[in-house]
């Protein structure tokens, strides 16, 4: 089986010597592939998580918006309800300002 022997062979090496070395190699060679194969495993892994990691903050960042949304409408209603407390207060002034006028105003007696 001298087309097994490793590269740079054991010419002076008994055949049972290149057997073992040629099972090393290939165990070593088989240990290789499935720690690569491993590796990739784990980055096809963390790739997910990555996926993952990056789908949460896109969420995360739909939910901001839709607070910064939520918060805008509130802010707006708010507003408008201001506005309306503003307009009933100057009513209100208004009436005040009537009744002050008709008390000093002299008043006529009816007989």
């Amino acid at each position: 089986m001298q087309h097994m022997q490793p590269a740079g062979g054991a010419g002076a090496v008994p055949p049972n010597l290149s057997y073992e070395r040629f099972q090393e190699l290939k165990r070593m060679r088989e240990e290789r592939e499935q720690a690569m194969a491993q590796e990739a495993l784990l980055r096809a892994g963390a790739d997910r998580h990555s996926d993952r990691i990056r789908a949460l903050l896109g969420e995360l960042q739909r939910l901001h918006e839709e607070i910064a949304r939520a918060e805008n409408q509130v802010q707006v209603q708010m507003d408008a309800q201001l506005r309306q407390l503003g307009a009933i207060r100057e009513r209100i002034r208004q009436a005040e300002s009537a009744v002050q006028s008709l008390l000093a105003a002299p008043q006529t007696v009816r007989h």
